[in-house]
């Protein structure tokens, strides 16, 4: 039996038009339900769904509607967040750019638990790495949060929330979906915000984090300039070692969210400069927990 393979949606008049063509031979183990057909459907013309809705919508539990949003995600039809998922084109500049990029369970409970810090009403600026993607896609989308980023995916995925999003121009990045040069930092040094979501592609505990490219390290030191309180969003394995430019000391920083594998040596160090480490893992129940 044919199944369908989604290929396109486009907009014409203000209407989603979901493009569909069957193709033989889909997958060789089963083909999408009906109900996964629906949701694919649904996230077309809704750009975003809630899980708890999808499983009432549809009469199955909570786990069901979780492991269709995981085996949709994998086809490539949408991305998970936190409680649902939104259209996979709220991420296309960042699919473009790496085909092949997928979201771990490290980094999407690590945004989850990044988000919860922001407080309703406050101004967040938000770096164009993929962990901070991650944060700004779980913010609470009706607590007055203004977001500023030079991050086209950002902006992308925050497109068509109530949230006011300020995006910074500049030159186009060859290498990433973002903005940088001189007037992005003239821009950046009119503002004041209450939290910085910075990453990083390398850090060590003692010495600080650092950045591949030297012009985006003077950015994003720039960045923690006009943060009352900057967040450090990494995925543990980047303590493995430095990169190229240093951006940031530890004592600019005042929190850290990152994974369970943190080594205990590491933690340690941070801890006796004065971070906040927050570390979040799987439990035994599925459910995160806070270490």
């Amino acid at each position: 039996m044919a199944g369908l393979d989604v290929i396109g949606l486009t907009r014409r008049a203000g209407a989603h038009i979901l493009n569909v063509r069957f193709k033989q031979h889909y997958r060789t183990e089963g083909t999408l339900n009906n109900r996964q057909t629906d949701i694919i459907q649904l996230i077309g013309k809704l750009e975003k769904l809630d899980a708890r809705a999808l499983a009432l919508r549809f009469g199955v539990s909570d786990m069901t509607i979780r492991r269709d949003l995981t085996e949709l995600e994998n086809e490539g039809f949408l991305v998970r967040t936190h409680g649902g998922a939104v259209s996979s084109g709220r991420t296309r500049f960042l699919q473009r750019a790496f085909p092949h990029y997928s979201v771990s369970p490290e980094k999407r409970a690590i945004g989850k638990l990044a988000a919860g810090l922001v407080s309703p009403g406050q101004t967040v600026m938000v770096d164009r790495g993929t962990t901070a993607l991650e944060v700004s896609m779980n913010l609470p989308q009706d607590a007055g949060i203004t977001v500023a980023t030079s991050s086209l995916c950002v902006a992308q995925a925050l497109f068509g929330t109530p949230m006011d999003v300020l995006l910074l121009g500049g030159y186009l990045s060859k290498d990433f979906p973002g903005l940088y040069g001189p007037l992005t930092e003239t821009m950046l040094e009119s503002l004041h915000v209450d939290m910085l979501f910075i990453g990083c592609d390398g850090a060590d505990s003692i010495d600080g984090l650092y950045a591949s490219d030297f012009h985006i390290a003077r950015f994003q030191h720039a960045m923690m300039g006009i943060s009352d309180k900057v967040v450090v969003v990494t995925e543990s394995y980047k303590f493995n070692g430095k990169s190229f430019a240093r951006y940031g000391q530890w004592n600019e920083v005042n929190t850290l969210v990152t994974d369970s594998k943190l080594s205990a040596r590491d933690r340690a160090n941070l801890e006796a400069a004065g971070i906040e480490v927050l570390a979040e893992e799987e439990g035994k129940s599925g459910s995160p927990v806070v270490r």
